[in-house]
């Protein structure tokens, strides 16, 4: 649907992954990712508006891509909301993420979450 924001997921849980769509893409487009795939260029290409992120997986490398995306001039911008079992909020904080959600994270969470971040992207309707 033309106008609507795009959300990337990233979550090397299938089943996980695969709830967040079903919740969101009835107000986002939604790009499914796993920290196997070369996420900053999928973010540059798809013109993604925010970011889900598990940091823990894969043994941290998403708090690697988060500082990667809030060090990177062109995707700083993008709000990343960690969901995670870890409880390292500080560390969120300081690598600058928008959100934080501690699993297990009810998908009507993530979606108020994504709409109060991304509501300051597109303005008003």
């Amino acid at each position: 649907m033309p106008g609507r924001q795009t959300v990337l997921i990233i979550e090397n849980d299938q089943p996980t992954s695969r709830l967040y769509e079903r919740v969101l893409q009835a107000e986002y487009e939604v790009v499914l990712a796993t920290l196997d795939d070369d996420v900053l260029s999928l973010i540059k290409a798809s013109h993604v508006d925010a970011v889900v992120l598990e940091p823990g997986s894969m043994e941290g490398q998403g708090w690697s891509l988060l500082s990667d995306l809030k060090n990177s001039p062109d995707l700083r911008a993008v709000p990343v909301v960690l969901c995670t079992v870890q409880d390292e909020r500080r560390r969120g904080q300081e690598l600058g993420s928008a959100a934080y959600l501690v699993k297990p994270v009810l998908p009507t969470t993530l979606l108020a979450t994504l709409r109060r971040l991304t509501f300051h992207i597109s303005g008003p309707a």
